[in-house]
């Protein structure tokens, strides 16, 4: 062959490479032209040997395609040979098949959901435009005894920071969100009064902070107008009863029946999984119109928030350490040296308790998420060792098929390869199931706690995970037929001298079946103690009555008197009282001041809980005198006060010498005419702490009910009696008990949390010993028979077979204990009032778990024990 059809090896070892793809030949030939040049040939002889090259590659690719084919298809042959022995095998053994899909599935599912959850409750407010620097600002009161912590500041402070520090990028304030009563003309079945919570005051740049969509008017001018107002969808619906929302822009509804406001925007609801909640946007111009005291007062810090949209999230600490000298412009002297203002992250809002949570929110804390994200880890981790045990049992039966393979000419990564196939179907087969089971589940979730709004889509976030547990399960269940079966030699196996490889199986089996019962026993004893300080909590004395008690609430005082005279009148109606809320703080209502002897100054005052009522308060709630008298007076001026016993000690003082101490809180002085027994003003999570008791009319806006037992009828007389007094207004009422019961919701729900899934780790454990149980008994059926032929008992055989699996459940409980104890005992000092983790309560729950064990197992024990010893040796 001529120089001019010579083609350089180096060139034809890269054409050989990437001839099966003309377009990477020829780039490949176009990357050495230059080289080619280099070398003084003249152009044209290049030309040549290029043509050349290029008829070369076109006579070689049809072989090359072919060649290519052929390969392929041979891959795919043996794939779905070895898809389809798969496939029978796992057909043949159904129970195995099924018990290792089941457990999976319950595995997965329960993850794939914790993982949504998680998801969800880290995605509150990201959707805000300036998420990563948006600070909420928040109080810091110091008093002699405490620091408290506020998540609102006083009104005025928003608008301070706004003219005093340009280098904050914006400056917005919300008030509420409250409830107030609304009344619209323009519905179709006529004039529509109503009672609407989330209602939100807020100024127009708190559209620019927060995500808002808006579906009719402009961010921009919506909210500049004082008399303007805001409607989500569903409020709108409410107010005109129609779908087309450009109509209701530019009508009226009233505020209280008097208040006109104009329609200037419809929005979107406010999303799940948002802090600030709301249902109606209101300027704060028409607020600050009708609360002049509390929009101006620096001293009082009531429902107002501000936030913050720095330049750069960097300023933080600079901007902190600015406000705390700035603020004493503002401040009185004595607050100034008590109060001080910290900036908290977007971010932080709904996983940090310290500052509370909003008035019809939620907070979730990130070590209880951390929790939630370790009990999701662990029921995966349960699952997956309960399918690697079960495929290494199953595995152990097929050293005959193995060596069989071998003989016949299949390699080691052959077997591999077949192993894989069949638990990558089983693994898929999980998967699919636990993704429909979820999307079922979720809807009953989202129904059952009505503050979330979980969607199970799909993403990449979701694809990824499903697809790493799915490769990471597939792998760990390969790796002992693939680095202890696939090694042994075909004439061993097939001569039964299996004993080695059992041990080796053995091992493995031992270890997961121990860490599968530790998961087991944790979740056991975690939701034993858990349901016991709950059952402690509710069963704990709270110091007063609460039961068949209705709250409702009473928009003119002036009417009162004939309310109460007209429902005595009823015989279910025990005794009424008024107040502003019931003895313990519930639904995020607090009324809290300052207490101080009047010659000591604010810094050495301390925090304390209003408590207002009138004079039948403390004996409709048989609250105890333990000195002194009932308040006498019936005035908005504070003359007489009652304290309870913890302010009493709080003072240092004997309960004879609290009577007739004069106290100075905010709002005046008054003289200590009565001491009332300790009882809880507070949740069973915190302590008791100081109260004062005072009859301030202002407050006096809810009516308290006793009747003899609830039923629709008493609560139809409530009602109608209610309506004859105050008919413009709309009924509204709770009862004592349930508000009581949700101070315990996050209590409920990690117990429901924890039994259901102690109760899904339990199913999925005893299904692997179930599953173990069964190849036990059929590895052991030559052993048994022998035994019985030697006169073996029933109980000799029970005991043959269950023994390992008692003494591996006692050392999953020796492991576990500790560390239940000490992460248990962590959890149970967030309660005031909590229980003794005591012995019994481990020896309880690890004998219920052990009793369980034991059932399940019976089934094979007592079918392997009753069976005839002859058919057993000769089957085997």
């Amino acid at each position: 062959m001529n120089d001019e059809k010579t083609i350089p090896p180096l060139l034809a070892q890269k054409l050989l490479k990437f001839f099966i793809r003309e377009d990477l030949a020829e780039e490949v030939l176009g990357d050495l032209q230059e080289k080619f040049y280099q070398t003084a040939e003249s152009k044209s002889v290049f030309k040549a040997k290029l043509n050349y090259w290029y008829q070369t590659l076109n006579y070689l690719r049809p072989f090359a395609l072919n060649k290519l084919s052929s390969n392929r298809s041979n891959h795919m042959s043996t794939f779905q040979h070895n898809f389809k022995i798969g496939w029978r095998s796992l057909l043949k053994h159904k129970t195995h098949s099924s018990i290792n899909v089941l457990g999976l599935t319950v595995g997965l599912t329960s993850f794939l959901i914790i993982f949504l959850f998680v998801k969800y409750e880290f995605s509150f407010d990201r959707s805000a435009p300036f998420y990563d620097r948006t600070y909420r600002v928040v109080q810091h009161t110091k008093s002699a005894e405490q620091t408290l912590y506020w998540n609102t500041t006083a009104y005025p402070l928003a608008k301070a920071l706004k003219d005093d520090f340009p280098e904050i990028d914006i400056v917005t304030q919300a008030a509420g969100p409250v409830t107030r009563t609304f009344s619209s003309e323009y519905s179709p079945s006529g004039k529509v009064h109503f009672e609407q919570e989330g209602v939100l005051f807020v100024d127009p740049d708190y559209a620019k902070v927060f995500d808002i969509e808006w579906l009719e008017g402009s961010p921009q001018t919506a909210l500049t107008e004082m008399n303007s107002v805001v409607l989500t969808e569903s409020v709108f619906k409410k107010c005109f009863g129609i779908d087309d929302q450009s109509t209701g822009l530019g009508k009226t509804i009233f505020l209280n029946n008097k208040n006109p406001l104009i329609v200037s925007g419809i929005i979107k609801d406010a999303p799940g999984n948002s802090n600030l909640r709301y249902s109606m946007l209101v300027p704060y111009e028409f607020f600050k119109k009708h609360n002049p005291y509390f929009t101006s007062n620096w001293s009082g810090n009531y429902q107002g928030t501000t936030f913050l949209v720095l330049n750069d999230a960097n300023q933080k600490d600079e901007i902190e350490s600015k406000i705390s000298t700035w603020k004493k412009k503002y401040l009185k002297p004595e607050d100034d040296s008590r109060i001080s203002y910290v900036l908290q992250p977007l971010s932080e809002l709904h996983i940090e308790s310290l500052y509370g949570g909003p008035p019809d929110g939620y907070i979730i804390q990130g070590k209880i998420l951390t929790s939630v994200v370790v009990l999701g880890i662990f029921m995966l981790l349960i699952a997956i060792a309960n399918f690697v045990n079960l495929v290494t049992a199953h595995s152990s039966t097929r050293l005959k098929e193995v060596g069989i393979r071998k003989i016949v000419g299949s390699s080691r990564m052959g077997l591999v390869k077949q192993f894989s196939i069949e638990n990558a179907i089983l693994v898929f087969a999980a998967i699919c199931v636990s993704g429909i089971l979820a999307k079922m589940l979720i809807v009953e979730l989202n129904e059952y706690l009505t503050i979330i709004d979980l969607r199970l889509e799909f993403g990449l976030a979701e694809i990824t995970m499903l697809a790493a547990v799915g490769i990471v399960t597939t792998l760990l269940a390969v790796i002992y037929p693939s680095t202890i079966l696939s090694k042994y030699r075909p004439i061993r196996a097939l001569q039964g001298r299996q004993s080695a490889n059992r041990k080796e199986g053995l091992f493995v089996r031992r270890f997961l079946t121990t860490f599968q019962f530790c998961v087991v026993q944790l979740f056991v004893f975690a939701a034993a103690i858990v349901g016991l300080q709950l059952n402690h909590l509710k069963s704990n004395e709270l110091g007063f009555s609460s039961e068949a008690i209705v709250s409702v609430s009473v928009p003119d005082q002036n009417k009162s008197d004939v309310f109460v005279n007209t429902l005595l009148q009823n015989g279910n109606v025990q005794k009424i009282a008024f107040g502003s809320g019931p003895p313990m703080a519930v639904d995020n209502f607090r009324l809290g001041t300052n207490f101080r002897l009047p010659h000591q100054s604010m810094e050495e005052s301390q925090e304390s809980e209003m408590k207002i009522g009138n004079l039948d308060y403390l004996d409709f709630y048989d609250l105890k005198l333990v000195a002194g008298r009932n308040i006498t007076m019936n005035k908005m001026n504070f003359d007489e006060f009652i304290v309870n016993e913890k302010l009493v000690k709080s003072m240092n003082w004997t309960i004879e010498e609290a009577l007739g101490q004069k106290i100075r809180i905010n709002e005046g002085v008054a003289t200590i005419v009565g001491v009332v027994e300790d009882f809880h003003n507070q949740p069973l999570q915190y302590e008791i702490t100081p109260c004062i008791f005072m009859n301030w009319s202002h407050f006096l806006n809810k009516a308290f009910i006793k009747v003899n037992h609830f039923n629709s009828d008493v609560l139809a007389d409530i009602e109608s009696v209610w309506a004859s007094q105050f008919p413009s207004s709309v009924f509204n009422y709770n009862f004592l008990d349930e508000s009581i019961e949700k101070e315990y919701a996050i209590e409920n729900l990690i117990f429901d949390g924890i039994k259901v899934f102690s109760t899904l780790v339990l199913l999925v454990g005893c299904l692997g010993l179930l599953g173990l149980m069964s190849f036990t008994v059929k590895l052991k059926t030559k052993e048994i028979g022998i035994r019985k032929v030697l006169g073996a008992t029933f109980i000799q055989i029970l005991s043959l077979l269950s023994k390992e699996l008692v003494l591996l459940i006692l050392v999953a409980s020796c492991l576990v204990i500790p560390i239940v104890y000490h992460f248990m005992g962590l959890w149970l000092q967030n309660f005031v009032y909590r229980i003794e983790l005591s012995g019994w309560i481990f020896v309880i729950s690890g004998l219920s778990t052990l009793l369980f064990a034991m059932v399940i197992s019976l089934f094979h024990s007592t079918k392997a024990a009753l069976a005839n010893p002859v058919d057993s040796i000769r089957n085997e």
